[in-house]
């Protein structure tokens, strides 16, 4: 965290240094209208409005009407999003995002309410609570799925195949996430699997690699499958894992800046072959590490076209303890690609079949590993 917040103090000295003389005229008189609509909102309004209301709802307006990413957050949202990243909050235990304006499932966490619920990845949410999630900002969404252990909520429901909606009835937990897990697959073969990139994901990557190799693994998969993003410092640590060296990802900011961001040193990569597992959930941090490892033909990426979010967002504590998260930068892999809204193409496409009765495309990686382990054991 506190690295993550050092740069984000930079950025906050870099955003703020503003000259405000640098206004055109017609901002001036935009501006005088928002100034208008606060005198008549406070004079005329048939209910007296607190001050901070306003300017808290005239905020959130302006920020969200940027883009899909770039969002306002209450001192309480701030506080969610940060015990988040620490992996441990109160609530149903569900990703979920904003795919074609539609508030979607991502995935449920495995013995979470919302897993023994029943809720799958690509179930829509309607409503929460009863209060619609059209046009609902997404910090919203959370705040109304979060609360106190042991509370209710109700999920309306839209799933594929379904002509119904129904609803869910969720009780509330302490949830505390493995947003990595490993294991070994027919012996020699090591998987991980990573949940979001979120604080020590790289650390907790490269312990699972070191168990795995110490109990034989001859190759690896790293399952980025329905993986939202996350931090980007992390996704360039668990990069490093793979890739020996170079560029990981650059940035590029609205005066034409750019950042590049390279493996870090400090950590020696492992040489197993690799296969990296993507859908169209994988976003974010998810493809900045399937970016450079296929930019640096260090793995064979499988599965699905990724999301396509080439954006990066900067999260800005603001001095009443609320914070913004703006873009702030595009983001591009080694070779140059910006995937925004385009995403990454796998190496070998395998769609999901979701009638299987096991998971197919785990199931293609696993072979198609086991053939490059035996070829470089036959060299």
């Amino acid at each position: 965290m506190k690295k993550y917040l050092n740069t984000v103090l930079v950025l906050v000295i870099l955003l703020f240094t503003i000259n405000f003389s640098a206004f055109a005229e017609e901002e001036y008189t935009s501006i005088d209208a928002f100034q208008d609509v606060i005198y008549l909102i406070k004079n005329y309004y048939v209910e007296d409005v607190k001050l901070d209301k306003l300017m808290r709802g005239a905020i959130k307006g302006m920020v969200d009407s940027l883009d899909p990413y770039s969002g306002y957050l209450t001192p309480e949202e701030y506080e969610d999003m940060q015990f988040e990243f620490e992996g441990h909050y109160g609530g149903i235990g569900i990703v979920i995002s904003t795919y074609d304006d539609k508030l979607t499932v991502v995935q449920p966490f495995k013995n979470t309410p919302g897993d023994k619920a029943g809720l799958k990845s690509g179930d829509i949410i309607v409503a929460i609570d009863g209060k619609p999630t059209k046009d609902m900002p997404q910090e919203k969404a959370v705040n109304l799925m979060r609360g106190k252990p042991g509370t209710r909520v109700i999920l309306t429901i839209k799933r594929e195949n379904k002509k119904e909606l129904f609803d869910v009835e969720i009780i509330r937990a302490d949830i505390e996430i493995p947003y990595v897990e490993w294991e070994m697959k027919d012996d020699k073969i090591g998987y991980i699997v990573i949940h979001q990139f979120v604080e020590n994901t790289g650390q907790k990557v490269r312990r699972g690699l070191l168990e795995l190799m110490s109990k034989g693994a001859k190759g690896v998969i790293l399952d980025l499958r329905n993986n939202p993003g996350g931090l980007l410092t992390e996704a360039i640590t668990v990069t490093s894992n793979f890739v020996e060296n170079g560029e990981v990802v650059s940035i590029k900011q609205r005066n034409g800046q750019e950042k590049s961001f390279k493996v870090e040193s400090n950590i020696s990569s492992i040489d197993l072959p690799l296969v990296v597992l993507v859908n169209g959930y994988s976003a974010s941090a998810s493809e900045i590490v399937a970016g450079a490892i296929q930019d640096h033909n260090r793995g064979t990426v499988m599965g699905t076209t990724t999301y396509g979010k080439g954006t990066v967002q900067t999260v800005i504590p603001l001095d009443d303890g609320s914070a913004l998260r703006l873009t702030t930068a595009n983001y591009f892999t080694p070779e140059g690609r910006y995937i925004h809204e385009k995403g990454i193409k796998p190496d070998i496409t395998v769609e999901y079949d979701s009638e299987s009765k096991v998971d197919n495309q785990l199931e293609k990686a696993i072979k198609y590993i086991k053939s490059l382990v035996s070829e470089r054991m036959a060299s």
